[in-house]
């Protein structure tokens, strides 16, 4: 009977926490590929600044639950606890440790919901990102055990803030603005984005299943271990090492004559979605993967999904074929060919750009 009312009083914090707790608001402000990188303001050159964007692997800060309470500013001029920037690893090539944050939040705060909802039917509308983001939490029919929903509520939380971090790259290829009212072009399907998004989902889900039951705080502090005995596996290089290898990509990856927001300041883009990557440097093969089924070999996305729901700025999806602009709900399997699209398009403008 005594254990009967612990289990209840657990469940019961956790369906609170769930409930209470937060979404990851928007994204850390941090890295367009490169270093040194300058700014405008429309046409005017903003003076005194640069992007420097690289870090040493000890100098990442202290991992905060992505809240909203952290400050833009802060973030951008590195006086947040927290801070963000490119590393380069031997064996993966560079990591961007804002994405790799930012995917980790979503894990978590899917995974609470997870614990809440997974296998039973619910939605839930997140902020808009271009469209309506919507996630759908299906029947199923299963009985699982405590370990089981552990195990398949972190799975399942990884796959999906994946899932949200490859759109948020196609909805910035097509305009979205979310950080101080500059266009993220610059950003989109950048080298090393989903690369970094990728091992945030699969630290996150490591950390989740070890200990199910950490708070926001404790999420963050085992993150804060989870990162660093990462990069250390991963043979991660002084910050003067990735400076250079950065400089010497200067005019193939990137371009220093140009001022972001100026989407050409970046060159090299990665559209594989994928749920198996391998590093973009040439060299790095650590390979990373999410699993698309639970160990039961049930598809992940039958029990949570993603849909794209058509908003107010259609607009921006003006470009794409009929068959894609006539479809009010998109899923996971039609990011690909969006993605594919916008492949197309940079090299057709990248190439009228180099012939002027």
């Amino acid at each position: 009977m005594k254990k009967a009312a612990l289990l209840l009083l657990s469940l019961m914090s956790l369906s609170t926490h769930a409930a209470d707790l937060k979404a990851p608001v928007g994204v850390r402000p941090c890295c367009a590929f490169g270093v040194d990188l300058k700014a405008q303001l429309g046409k005017v050159p903003v003076p005194f600044f640069s992007l420097e964007n690289v870090l040493n692997s000890n100098d990442v800060g202290t991992h905060h639950y992505n809240d909203g309470s952290a400050s833009i500013s802060g973030s951008l001029l590195g006086l947040a606890d927290e801070e963000n920037g490119l590393i380069f690893t031997k064996l993966a090539g560079f990591i961007d440790t804002a994405h790799v944050r930012d995917t980790a939040d979503y894990t978590y705060y899917l995974f609470q919901l997870n614990q809440r909802y997974l296998g039973k039917e619910h939605n839930l509308e997140l902020p808009a990102e271009l469209r309506t983001r919507k996630l759908t939490w299906h029947a199923q029919p299963s009985n699982l055990s405590h370990a089981e929903k552990t195990e398949f509520s972190a799975k399942a939380a990884a796959l999906t803030a994946f899932r949200l971090a490859q759109w948020h790259e196609i909805a910035q290829w097509f305009g979205m603005v979310s950080v101080g009212g500059f266009d993220e072009l610059a950003s989109a399907f950048s080298s090393e984005d989903l690369y970094s998004n990728m091992l945030g989902a699969n630290l996150a889900m490591r950390v989740l299943i070890a200990q199910p039951k950490l708070t926001t705080d404790q999420f963050a502090k085992a993150m804060n271990l989870a990162l660093k005995e990462e990069l250390d596996h991963l043979q991660a290089q002084p910050k003067s090492l990735t400076r250079k290898k950065i400089q010497q990509l200067d005019g193939e990856w990137w371009d220093s004559s140009k001022r972001l927001p100026n989407k050409w300041a970046v060159l090299f883009r990665d559209y594989h979605l994928a749920l198996t990557l391998t590093p973009n440097y040439p060299g790095a093969e650590h390979k990373l993967m999410l699993e698309s089924q639970f160990s039961n070999q049930q598809a992940i996305e039958n029990w949570l999904s993603l849909e794209l729901i058509a908003s107010d700025d259609e607009a921006a999806f003006s470009q794409l074929p009929e068959e894609l602009t006539q479809k009010r709900h998109w899923t996971v399997k039609d990011f690909q060919t969006i993605a594919s699209f916008a492949k197309q398009h940079d090299r057709l403008a990248l190439k009228a750009m180099n012939n002027k």
